[in-house]
């Protein structure tokens, strides 16, 4: 066979080729979401979305906010299609570089507790509120009380016990720590999260870890979200478990957001996806014990979850142009100002501890000066 026939032929096969790869990817019956949560946090949603009829299989990539962003700086973007977060500085910078598609109105019903900045490419399914997850024996053995705020946590028996997590690897600890900020006012909130700091053991990589230190002893205290607290406790419902977590009080609730992509190549089961995610269906998902959510639609006031529902509520919203206007400096003085010299820091306080213990009183003067 001559070379001219050879390349005739070999097009004929790669044509044929190419049209099955690229109609396999157009048409995909599988849906790829990009999340900031835990897998395991997910995994019992996925599970009944995907009892659907006709639903597509899901693949979950789980990253930092930061990674995702960065991820969307590539157009391959490994074929997201739909971002999954409680974070809406990644939805803000993904809607800045017009990497989310709009929504149509018929969304309307999840836009109730999504930033207006955010309304034409995000909705929220559920809510999740902020507070400390404490390991009871720990406490005792300490001598602490269950913290309920912030200041529960600046205890000196609670030096080496208090875990958290840093906004630069969690938004969801941003969003806290800036919530903080915005009740205390910038000087108090950071002499706050000065002296907080000063008990910290263990710096948790990720939101989600947090609990699992408490869990496992390595901390009596933890600043979280209740539904990764939730997924241990089962929403309190044991009194006498070691495990508890406390919501802090008039304190903003953290939303979960989603949008689907622009270069989504299954927008139809996207947007399939989040009608189950908004149905009763799905939203009664939300707050089964291998969830730990609350959803955005009101609970009957017969159910058990009513009363912590109508809490969540009614807490104060946070100012989220603020927190967008100046995310990048609390994640620098958090890091610059706390974590590079937490270790002096602990010292510090450690010191002025014995002090006042030796005096028999606080020192003020001293506390001003740290």
């Amino acid at each position: 066979m001559s070379g001219l026939k050879r390349g005739y032929f070999h097009s004929l096969l790669v044509v044929p080729v190419i049209a099955l790869f690229c109609l396999g990817k157009v048409y995909s019956n599988e849906l790829v979401i990009g999340t900031t949560f835990s897998p395991e946090s997910l995994s019992y949603l996925i599970t009944e979305w995907e009892k659907q009829p006709n639903a597509a299989s899901i693949r979950m990539l789980n990253r930092t906010s930061s990674s995702l962003n960065k991820l969307f700086d590539d157009e391959k973007n490994d074929n997201i299609d739909l971002v999954l977060s409680s974070s809406p500085m990644l939805f803000y910078h993904l809607q800045e570089k017009q990497r989310l598609a709009a929504f149509p109105d018929k969304f309307s019903q999840g836009k109730k507790f999504v930033p207006e900045i955010l309304q034409k490419t995000t909705v929220a399914f559920s809510l999740s509120g902020c507070g400390i997850f404490s390991n009871v024996a720990l406490l005792e053995n300490a001598e602490v009380d269950v913290p309920t705020d912030w200041s529960g946590l600046i205890s000196p028996n609670l030096q080496g016990l208090v875990i958290m997590s840093s906004p630069s690897r969690s938004d969801t600890t941003h969003i806290m720590i800036e919530a903080l900020l915005q009740k205390q006012g910038w000087q108090q909130g950071w002499a706050l999260i000065h002296q907080v700091m000063a008990n910290v053991g263990t710096i948790s990589s990720r939101s989600f870890g947090v609990v699992d230190k408490v869990q496992a002893g390595l901390g009596a205290a933890g600043i979280t979200i209740d539904n990764y607290a939730n997924l241990l406790t089962h929403y309190n419902v044991d009194p006498h478990s070691v495990l508890i977590f406390k919501y802090f009080p008039n304190f903003p609730v953290s939303p979960t957001f989603i949008a689907i992509t622009t270069n989504s190549t299954n927008s139809r089961q996207a947007s399939a996806f989040i009608h189950f995610l908004l149905s009763n269906s799905g939203q009664s998902t939300l707050y089964h014990s291998k969830m730990g959510k609350y959803p955005i639609i009101p609970l009957a006031k017969s159910h058990p979850l009513y009363a912590t529902q109508q809490f969540l509520f009614s807490q104060p919203t946070i100012d989220y142009q603020l927190m967008l206007k100046r995310q990048e400096v609390v994640k620098l003085m958090f890091e610059h100002q706390i974590i590079h010299r937490l270790a002096q820091i602990q010292e510090n306080w450690k010191i002025l501890y014995q002090k006042e213990q030796q005096a028999g009183h606080p020192l003020p003067e001293l506390r001003e000066i740290l």
